[in-house]
Parts: C-alpha cells; sequence; structure tokens
C-alpha cells in the first residue's frame, strides 16, 4: 500500500489551528523555498521543532537521505537564524506572541486540560502592554469536587513542564505544603507583576470562585519567570504560587506540536532539539 504524501500546506495547517495570528507577531512562514514553491505540492518526511536555531537545528536539518525531501522547521524564537545554513527547498515555520499566548502559560487549554481545570468555565484574561486584546491568562476552578491538595498539584505542575516547578508560599504560612489549604482555582498566567496578580484574583472573585480579592489562600497562580513584585503582592493576598521558569515554559509548548504532529502525521520524522542557542559572530 503506498504510503500517503503529507504536504506543507497540511503541517502549515495543523500547527496554524494551534497558533492563531496575533498582532505584532514574526511572519508564520519565516523562510521559505525559492522558485516556485507551492505548499500543496511540496511533501514532507521530516520536521525539526525547537526554540530558536541552534546547533543541534542546523544538524537535524542538514541530516537527511538524499532521495528525502527537504525539511520542514518550526522555531519559536527564530532571530538568530542563519538562512545561510537552511539546505534548498527546506520550509521555516515561526510564532512567537501567538506560542506566548497559547502554548506556555497563559490562555493554554490544553495545559488546564491536563491540570484537569473546568475548561468549560474558564475565564480568560487579556491585555498586555500595547495590545490590549492579547490573552495573557486563564483562571478557572478545579474539576473535582473540593478542590485538591497543594502537595499533588505542584507535582502534576511538574510533570507537565519537565520536572520544574518551584513552590512559593505566602510568609504567613508555615510548615510543609501537606497542611496547608485546599487549592479549588487556578491562575495560569503569562506575566507576574502585581497587576496581574490583583486582575487574576479579581476574575475568581467576580465568579464566585472566592469570596474576596484579598484572600487568595484556595487559588494557585502558575507562571513562568518568578518577580519579585508579583511574589509581594501575592504573599499579601495569601496566594500559593508556582513557578516553572521561562525556558520550561516554552518547551513545554514544544512538546505540546511534536506530539500534535506525531499524533495527527505518524509517518513523519519528528524530532526535538532542546539546547541553548549559541552568540551568533559578527
Amino acid at each position: 500500500m503506498q504510503q500517503q504524501v503529507i504536504t506543507h500546506a497540511q503541517l502549515i495547517r495543523l500547527l496554524s489551528s494551534y497558533l492563531p495570528p496575533r498582532p505584532n507577531d514574526v511572519s508564520f512562514l519565516y523562510h521559505t523555498p525559492r522558485h516556485s514553491y507551492d505548499q500543496t505540492t511540496s511533501p514532507v518526511s521530516h520536521v525539526v521543532l525547537s526554540v530558536t536555531p541552534t546547533p543541534g537545528v542546523y544538524a537535524a536539518i542538514n541530516n537527511r537521505p538524499h532521495a528525502s525531501p527537504p525539511p520542514v522547521c518550526f522555531l519559536h524564537r527564530p532571530w538568530g537564524l542563519d538562512r545561510r545554513a537552511i539546505p534548498r527547498g527546506a520550509l521555516v515555520l515561526a510564532s512567537h506572541v501567538a506560542f506566548d499566548a497559547f502554548l506556555t502559560v497563559g490562555w493554554n487549554v490544553s495545559l488546564a486540560e491536563r491540570l484537569d481545570l473546568r475548561v468549560e468555565e474558564a475565564v480568560c484574561v487579556r491585555g498586555y502592554k500595547s495590545d490590549v486584546e492579547r490573552p495573557i491568562g486563564l483562571v478557572a476552578p478545579l474539576r473535582s469536587d473540593g478542590g485538591s491538595s497543594l502537595e499533588i498539584l505542584v507535582e502534576q505542575i511538574k510533570h507537565q513542564f519537565g520536572g520544574f516547578g518551584d513552590l512559593h508560599i505566602p510568609a504567613s504560612w508555615h510548615g510543609s505544603c501537606t497542611d496547608k489549604p485546599t487549592v479549588t482555582v487556578m491562575a495560569i498566567m503569562n506575566a507576574f507583576n502585581a497587576d496581574e496578580v490583583s486582575r487574576a484574583l479579581a476574575t475568581a472573585c467576580s465568579q464566585d470562585w472566592i469570596s474576596n480579592t484579598g484572600d487568595g489562600k484556595n487559588v494557585l497562580y502558575v507562571t513562568g519567570q518568578a518577580r519579585e513584585s508579583g511574589l509581594k503582592a501575592a504573599s499579601i493576598a495569601n496566594m500559593p504560587v508556582v513557578s516553572v521558569g521561562h525556558r520550561a515554559c516554552e518547551d513545554y509548548g514544544i512538546r505540546f506540536l511534536a506530539s500534535k504532529l506525531r499524533e495527527c502525521f505518524p509517518a513523519i520524522i519528528v524530532e526535538e532539539i532542546y539546547e541553548n542557542e549559541e552568540p551568533r559572530v559578527a
């Protein structure tokens, strides 16, 4: 039986379904083949995904059998791409703003589902810098009646982020996290300053998930990078925080896209590269 040929158009359609266009984002078709390029007829058998263009990325996209079609590469932060190192006919896709908004911490529905939140009741927190419509967070109740222990949730979060996740408890709390208040609401937020803390608590309060914005003991705030202003505001509100780190958030998005590619196109070789980008020499 002849194997079905997967085209660039099919691949682009799948990835863009998780990365809808956002203002001021990089071009999704970041580097396209020259000379009569047609997405609908260009086949793909090998996809490489990475946060940034690294030596491993260049090695992967240039290491292919002679008879196979040129590879497709996906990058989250593509600015350091050396186009001279891209093999002839290769396609490079990129997403920065949409990737941050939908596949790291923020309005990440897949992550919320994996953490067993009531996604159907989730409220989107919007607005970041000049983009008032940009989704930066998701606030939702836990699906289990009565909530869950902080200890269990921290382990679930670490599992999703490759073992990363630092717990920050309010200064007024003492002892281990096993004797802390039950968590009934989670805020998954792409930013962590006093304003975002206030907005997450206000969102939970507006849905009657907590009694007032000054008491966040039953809310767990999940974010990327810990910020001093955010930690201070969370502590004042009596709210625990888990920070997983900026890079762990990005790696989650790469793993998610890779899993979807394997699920939808099992015949394609999907390769993930996890390494730091080396500075380019001018």
